[in-house]
């Protein structure tokens, strides 16, 4: 049975997606991730270490008439991506397998860019991601280490980006223990985001 008329809004469950030993973006951090895309109707995303697949698919479903590209290098997530787009019923995610930057040649242009694994290439990817950006396109980087998070402020800073912000998001849900209610803390996760103002 297909999940996609159950959601209009982002936040899918993360124990709705197929899920191996692939990172999975959390539920909530997908919904900051979305807000800070500020996504329009008919946009082209590109998500470039797309993991599991949640944030390329929680995009698609929101967009309708747009599409999303997702890259992913892991042969396992590239498994578990094409699962969950099945599972989803999601038509409108083209799928590319191969390492970023090499990898985003020839795709063109886009409104979005999301950057969730780098493999160490950053400055190449955000270099790439810079000439791929419509005008005014949001690039938008989901970081765990700090060390990620400086260096792409500072290449945002050096690549002319406009408009750069970061936000930590540190959650925590709710689980049962010893008959009452505990929090278990997630990582936290650092949201950075960038338009690219006019050539």
């Amino acid at each position: 049975m297909s999940n996609r008329q159950h959601y209009l809004v982002p936040g899918i469950p993360d124990d709705q997606f197929l899920r191996g030993e692939v990172p999975l973006t959390k539920s909530e951090i997908r919904c900051l991730t979305l807000s800070l895309l500020r996504l329009a109707e008919g946009q082209r995303v590109l998500d470039i270490g797309a993991g599991s697949g949640g944030l390329s698919i929680e995009c698609a479903l929101l967009l309708k008439k747009g599409s999303v590209c997702a890259v992913e290098r892991d042969k396992e997530a590239v498994g578990l991506i094409k699962a969950n787009l099945a599972h989803f019923e999601v038509d409108n995610v083209t799928l590319v397998e191969g390492e970023a930057p090499q990898a985003l040649q020839g795709l063109g242009r886009f409104d979005r860019i999301m950057i969730g694994g780098s493999g160490g290439n950053l400055p190449a990817i955000i270099g790439a991601s810079r000439k791929m950006l419509t005008s005014g396109g949001v690039l938008v980087i989901n970081c765990i280490l700090f060390e990620t998070l400086s260096a792409s402020l500072e290449l945002l800073k050096s690549s002319s980006f406009e408009s750069i912000s970061f936000i930590q998001a540190a959650i925590a849900r709710s689980h049962q223990i010893g008959g009452g209610t505990a929090l278990q803390p997630l990582n936290p996760v650092f949201i950075v985001s960038a338009v690219k103002g006019a050539c």
